[in-house]
């Protein structure tokens, strides 16, 4: 009992702390996960008896967890976002899903198969996690006000471009996670069905999980529409942000979907209409965006834990190295090629392929695909990089996230 008492009073505390923190990241230009980081290192050294996650035996734990709080950031970023689907307003945002996204996935593999001795299935596996931004840890590159003047042009902010490039990417990741877990249990591309993979995995899947969201948002818009007409009835409560993301992603995968798209869709549907309050919006965003931060201290001290543990002991140069030039060189190179050609400032380029933050999704996948394939060998060498990689991502942009993003989005 006074152990449990003793976790509980830690975690309680670090979650208190988060009250604050924003407003100090600010203040000392530092931001908050590495604060977030630090606690972790510092309950584990006061030797608090937590259950640091260790991928050999708590795969599932890992991947819940990281989850439900990807799910719940997916639903911030949406909620964040007041653009129509019109074409012209995501052109900068698909150019990086569509150049500088697989471009990071083919170095990434290349990477693994000559600098770090993987198979070539483990290099798939290994360039798929790694492919998404992260929409938990980039928060504060992304935006933060859901309204902005408007006579700002809001497509062409770095923000924006981060937001909607972390909301898209975290469910098109997904048909390359399964293409590496199919790899490893049929133990190569030797007589591997490409075409089903292509038909079933990339195609239906993204299809359904399209539709799916905008299913979703509509519903609850003619809802909201109906209860009120016909009934009198209306809501106020915030929980429906929360309620309406678990709901969207599981259902979604429960018809072949996959739920992580799903839910970006159903936020920017509900974002976008007309038919809900402004009022209403700001309070559902601001609903979630607590939720998302109290799952983000649980998941950044559980994460540093893990990595005093001896998570990251035994590592070489070479690793370290690869693993900083991933966050420094090769994601901001393959940035900048995708948006040559933009009407963007050599600044703003910069900076959005820079800040592409790897984090809490990539670790989802990892241990999503070793749930899904019930083996964990390899895991432990793909685990140890992706950790590395993640771990250089939060202390390099959190370090240099408050000196490009100076100014309150508002104030722009």
């Amino acid at each position: 009992m006074k152990e449990q008492l003793l976790i509980l009073a830690a975690i309680s505390t670090c979650v208190l702390s988060m009250a604050w923190l924003p407003s100090i990241s600010k203040k000392v230009k530092i931001s908050y996960p590495i604060f977030l980081l630090l606690m972790g290192f510092g309950l584990y050294w006061l030797e608090i008896p937590i259950t640091w996650p260790d991928h050999n035996s708590h795969n599932s734990e890992i991947m819940l967890l990281s989850e439900i709080i990807v799910v719940v950031s997916l639903m911030t970023a949406g909620l964040k976002i007041d653009i129509s689907y019109a074409r012209k307003n995501w052109k900068v945002p698909f150019r990086l899903i569509a150049i500088a996204m697989p471009l990071t996935m083919i170095s990434i593999f290349f990477i693994g198969t000559n600098l770090l001795s993987l198979s070539i299935p483990l290099a798939v596996l290994l360039a798929a996690v790694m492919a998404p931004t992260d929409p938990v840890l980039a928060s504060e590159v992304q935006l933060k006000e859901t309204y902005l003047d408007k006579d700002k042009d809001r497509r062409n902010l770095p923000e924006f471009t981060l937001t909607s490039e972390a909301g898209i990417n975290d469910g098109l990741a997904f048909p390359f996670t399964y293409l590496g877990a199919l790899l490893i249990k049929n133990n190569g591309i030797e007589n591997f069905d490409w075409l089903n993979w292509f038909l079933d995995k990339f195609l239906l899947k993204i299809v359904i999980g399209i539709v799916a969201g905008f299913l979703m948002g509509w519903i609850i818009i003619k809802l909201q529409k109906y209860l009120k007409e016909l009934f009198g009835i209306k809501t106020w409560d915030g929980l429906l942000a929360f309620s309406l993301a678990i709901a969207t992603y599981s259902l979604t995968e429960l018809i072949h979907g996959y739920g992580f798209l799903a839910v970006f869709i159903t936020s920017l549907t509900l974002r976008n209409s007309y038919r809900i309050d402004n009022q209403y919006k700001k309070k559902l965003h601001s609903f979630i965006d607590e939720i998302e931060r109290l799952l983000l201290v649980l998941w950044v001290v559980l994460f540093a834990g893990t990595i005093m543990s001896g998570f990251l002991s035994g590592l070489s140069w070479q690793t370290i190295a690869i693993a900083i030039g991933i966050v420094i060189i090769l994601r901001p190179l393959c940035g900048l090629i995708a948006l040559t050609g933009t009407r963007m400032s050599r600044k703003e380029r910069f900076t959005i392929s820079f800040f592409g933050v790897r984090g809490i999704g990539s670790l989802f996948y990892l241990s999503w695909a070793f749930v899904y394939l019930n083996d964990t060998s390899g895991s432990n060498e793909l685990y140890t990089i992706v950790t590395l990689i993640v771990f250089c991502s939060i202390i390099i942009h959190g370090i240099s996230a408050p000196f490009f993003f100076r100014k309150k989005l508002s104030n722009n």
